[in-house]
């Protein structure tokens, strides 16, 4: 086990941080449930995900003052770049902290650092940072505005329904339940169980991006278990739409819809927006986060939830020395070269192939 300091080791304010093994996942996953912006890809069984699935090194690190968990940072290291990412197929990385002062901050950035030059990685990629804007005020930390993500705060869901979420919503969950869609919230491996992958298949297809591999969501549903939660509906039994997320602490956060283009007038998203947000209400939990707002559709649409949206970002770091040189590279989606090739993903990729060569692909971006 690695232990990098940056002074003398004393109880009084020196941060230390350690690789965390496999020994500390309970201790480390302990720590993202109770902190306010902890997410899936924080959790230990995202890395298991990202290192069985796809091969990734994961850095791991935890922060301690006088012995006790202040924070926790998850990593992949990108060799072809040179660069740790935090974390890669997610709106959300970085480090999680607790406590920490403005030197402790300071510190922090250089454990990270010290950590990206052992492991030969020039520079730290955050995506998204959330919860880290203290340390993100340290010398050698370059942010990159892109979009914004979108927050429900749930309470009393008859409330919701009534003064929270707007009429349109209301009126497509009432089509859906006349046309007789029926839902059902599952838990663990049952919320990605056939046919949920081939669903995915199709609307990865339709929005031409290349799909995650079958075992992806499989690693992440041993690694994860019961806090990955999905709703499924059914018209006369036959899936057709399935609304996957993931809890932390007081937490869900939405990460993929997938349903059949044949039954979206009968608005299945809506309904089960609707039955995921009551479930979550029923179970204590306070925020449904419906991740990143970027196009207008997907604004337009969060807007009618009620939702409040907030600044997302990327984060760099490096040393002070080549920091401003460094350059924050995100896949620009809108960009005429993605447009075409989400085309011909969309319309000349079989989707048998998509199977094939999309989790390839999805590798290469990190996104």
């Amino acid at each position: 086990m690695t232990l990098l300091n940056s002074g003398p080791s004393r109880a009084d304010g020196v941060l230390e941080a350690r690789q965390a093994t496999v020994e500390d996942s309970p201790l480390w996953d302990g720590f993202v449930e109770n902190h306010p912006e902890g997410r899936f890809c924080h959790l230990w069984g995202f890395r298991n995900a990202l290192e069985q699935a796809y091969g990734y090194g994961c850095l791991y690190l935890k922060f301690c003052l006088g012995g006790q968990l202040v924070g926790i940072f998850p990593s992949i290291l990108l060799r072809r770049k040179g660069w740790l990412i935090s974390q890669p197929f997610n709106e959300y990385g970085g480090p999680l902290t607790l406590g920490l002062t403005p030197d402790h901050c300071r510190q922090l950035t250089a454990l990270l650092l010290q950590a990206a030059g052992e492991a030969h990685c020039r520079a730290i990629e955050i995506r998204g940072g959330i919860g880290c804007e203290e340390a993100a005020a340290a010398a050698g930390w370059k942010q990159q505005h892109l979009h914004s993500y979108a927050l429900l705060e749930l309470g009393d869901p008859d409330h919701l329904w009534r003064k929270t979420i707007n009429y349109e919503v209301r009126k497509n969950v009432n089509r859906a339940r006349k046309a007789g869609l029926e839902s059902e919230v599952r838990r663990g491996v049952a919320a990605i169980e056939d046919p949920f992958y081939d669903l995915y298949l199709i609307s990865m297809k339709r929005l031409g991006v290349p799909p995650h591999s079958k075992r992806y969501f499989e690693t992440l549903a041993a690694g994860i278990t019961d806090r990955l939660v999905a709703c499924w509906v059914r018209q006369n039994g036959r899936p057709v739409a399935i609304l996957l997320g993931a809890t932390t602490g007081r937490r869900i956060h939405i990460f993929i819809i997938a349903s059949l283009p044949e039954v979206w007038a009968l608005r299945p998203a809506d309904l089960a927006h609707w039955e995921l947000i009551q479930w979550a209400c029923g179970q204590g939990l306070r925020i449904f986060d419906f991740g990143s707002a970027r196009y207008s559709g997907q604004i337009q649409y969060k807007k009618k939830w009620g939702v409040t949206f907030k600044d997302y970002s990327f984060y760099l770091v490096g040393a002070p020395e080549i920091a401003d040189k460094l350059k924050i590279e995100s896949v620009k989606t809108s960009s005429r070269s993605m447009s075409v090739m989400a085309d011909l993903w969309r319309w000349a990729v079989p989707i048998p192939v998509t199977r094939i060569l999309g989790p390839a692909i999805r590798k290469f971006l990190t996104k």
